[in-house]
């Protein structure tokens, strides 16, 4: 059954006469709400920056190249830049600083549009900018969904609000309908929080900042690596050999077996060639 479907009357109102719940039904369908679908709508078509036919979410991913004695600074000198913006609607979701197995950092911004080319510019005084991208989601129609999914609630929703006020004494109904609004309203609050999470991603952009020094350690990078990987290489070596030995043993074992029973079965052969040959 769709849940936004007004249940059957006999599960509210069992105790009620079947021609007063009808005519109580055509009541409310004749006075039920016609805006709630706008109502609902509405708050999506007045957001800030969104796009009135496409609603587009954006996120960039920016790759920086330094000097290791300077990634930290960098890495600093980005949280300084977003906490001058805080303002202006940006803030840090992720930061790390990763000295193994590569040393880099790691930025992670949420800002408005026109913060994030700052942010970008403020980085890029401070080292080289290798690559940019930019990833674009259309949420278009998940927003068009939860737009359409919380007209529904707040129409059932309000069908609801006008049974209860007609139920009267029956507890029984009452306790039913309070039921069921209070179902429709958690839906409605999970919806309605659904409906900003998207409009907080039109509105705002992400930018990702990956700062490595790798460039500037291209001939001893390898070599720094193999070494301080030396110790975990050997080790998973030793490993190997042992287990190697391991499966090799019991075939040893039966190899060993098959030539000692072959030698002996040869040396039976020849013994009796011998003494036949002397017989004769």
């Amino acid at each position: 059954m769709n849940p936004f479907l007004l249940p059957a009357p006999r599960v509210f109102f069992s105790g009620l006469p079947i021609l007063v719940v009808a005519i109580l039904l055509l009541a409310l369908a004749g006075c039920a709400p016609t805006g709630s679908v706008e109502r609902a709508q509405a708050p999506l078509a007045q957001q800030p920056g969104a796009n009135a036919a496409r609603q587009l979410a954006y996120e960039h991913t920016v790759d920086i190249d330094t000097a290791p004695d300077r990634l930290a600074s960098i890495h600093a000198a980005g949280q300084a830049a977003c906490r001058e913006a805080t303002a202006a609607g940006c803030t840090l979701l992720e930061s790390r600083i990763d000295s193994e197995p590569r040393t880099g950092a790691f930025l992670k911004f949420r800002a408005r549009p026109d913060v994030i080319p700052k942010l970008v510019a403020a980085l890029g005084q401070q080292a080289e900018v290798t690559r940019q991208s930019t990833r674009v989601e259309d949420l278009s129609g998940p927003i068009a969904d939860t737009a359409r999914q919380l007209a529904m609630l707040d129409d059932y929703r309000s069908r609801l609000e006008a049974l209860r006020s007609r139920a009267g004494n029956d507890i029984d109904a009452l306790i039913k309908v309070n039921h069921e609004l209070a179902d429709v309203q958690a839906k409605y609050e999970a919806a309605d929080g659904k409906r900003a999470l998207l409009a907080r991603r039109v509105e705002t952009e992400i930018l990702n900042v990956s700062i490595r020094s790798d460039r500037r350690q291209a001939f001893r990078a390898p070599i720094n690596r193999a070494l301080a990987d030396f110790g975990s290489n050997l080790a998973q070596g030793i490993s190997i050999a042992i287990s190697g030995l391991a499966y090799l043993l019991p075939w040893l074992f039966v190899l060993a077996l098959a030539i000692w029973a072959g030698r002996r079965l040869w040396r039976r052969r020849r013994t009796g060639k011998q003494g036949e040959s002397r017989a004769q």
